[in-house]
């Protein structure tokens, strides 16, 4: 196979996933985010092991970039997501250790 269209295979797998993880963020699947980005992990380190034979062919160039901005566009969501999720956690855990002072000191 042509590197060129191998790498945008590659590429395109990635968005397919990074679109995947963005509806898992936008669900709360948080686990299923998990494993969709190790998959994705793992696609990555072979496009980097190949980057090693130099640049992106200038035939495949555009469309590289056009996947790579909407790659960086879903993560840069995912990001905000994850961020508003934790920021939920904290509340939730803030409050549970407020319960269990107040518990402590005035429970049986």
């Amino acid at each position: 196979m042509e590197r060129g269209n191998w790498i945008v295979q590659r590429y395109e797998t990635v968005a397919q996933l990074a679109g995947k993880m963005l509806e898992a963020a936008r669900h709360g699947q948080w686990d299923e985010l998990v494993e969709l980005e190790q998959q994705r992990t793992e696609v990555l380190s072979e496009l980097m092991t190949d980057a090693a034979q130099g640049k992106i062919p200038d035939v495949v160039a555009d469309q590289v970039a056009s996947l790579i901005t909407f790659i960086l566009e879903a993560d840069a969501e995912i990001a905000f997501l994850a961020k508003e999720w934790q920021e939920e956690l904290k509340g939730l855990l803030g409050s549970l250790g407020t319960e269990r002072k107040i518990s402590k000191a005035y429970g049986p």
